[in-house]
């Protein structure tokens, strides 16, 4: 089982099902930086990462960010492929020139967020519209 880390709240997934660099999880609740991370795949639910640097294309892909507190995060450029980010709290995030294929929005709150050539294609926007936009 994954093992808590204080300041992140993470749900525990069996170590098998795991992909994401342990440290790179704990650069980033440590210094709450972690730019060009691999976080392929990490279940960060519920985690609350004020104003995080993600920055420098982070690979986010295919992980779990449901109602996370990633408000004014800089996750510019970061690959957001399959990423799931139900009810997460994008306020203030810089998602510029992210890719968002197969990404989850349902419910995230983006008010104040900026989006700047952001690849849309197969994305669920916080509405439950699907945008197609750049497929």
């Amino acid at each position: 089982m994954k093992p808590f880390l204080p300041g992140l709240a993470f749900a525990l997934v069996p170590a098998a099902l795991a992909a994401w660099d342990e440290s790179a999880v704990a650069q980033l609740r440590d210094t709450g930086r972690c730019e060009e991370c691999d976080l392929t795949k990490a279940d960060l639910r519920w985690a609350a990462v004020y104003a995080a640097e993600l920055g420098g294309a982070p690979n986010l892909v295919d992980g779990v960010l449901d109602r996370s507190d990633l408000s004014g995060a800089n996750l510019y450029g970061a690959n957001l492929e399959g990423t799931s980010l139900r009810n997460a709290n994008l306020t203030g995030a810089d998602l510029s020139w992210s890719v968002m294929i197969g990404t989850d929005l349902t419910g995230a709150d983006l008010t104040g967020a900026k989006l700047t050539g952001i690849v849309f294609c197969d994305t669920i926007m916080p509405d439950g519209n699907r945008n197609d936009a750049q497929c």
